[in-house]
């Protein structure tokens, strides 16, 4: 046990630290419930696939976006897929994602529901 002293028997020291004050508590009442919350990444930053203020709020890596976009599939047919797919089954290459298909569009997500690839039925 480590002690400081003055020159005087005063005895040991003890040192006494106080945790900082908790950070205050914002109020999201009045904020609608779409801008208190925002899509993150699976790193907890923001979602870069999701573009600003797009309302679908669909989270895809920026190759699956390029992707649907160079095919022209929209957002909301992609979300079709992802609502009431025809077919879902693990990916044969991994397992741990899953295969969504319907009105010959396929989406592959990955398990915490990223989409990860989008492609045309072949």
């Amino acid at each position: 046990m480590n002690s400081c002293s003055t020159g005087d028997t005063a005895g040991p020291m003890t040192l006494l630290f106080q945790a900082p004050p908790a950070p205050p508590q914002e109020d999201t009442d009045d904020v609608p419930e779409e801008l208190a919350v925002r899509p993150t990444d699976n790193r907890g930053g923001s979602a870069r696939g999701v573009e600003a203020g797009a309302p679908s709020g669909l989270r895809m890596l920026k190759g699956a976006r390029a992707a649907a976009a160079g095919m022209h599939i929209s957002d909301a047919q992609i979300r079709a897929v992802l609502d009431d797919p025809q077919d879902a089954q693990p990916d044969p290459n991994q397992p741990t994602r899953t295969r969504l298909s319907r009105d010959g569009l396929v989406v592959t997500t990955g398990n915490d529901g990223m989409i990860l690839r989008v492609a045309r039925r072949r």
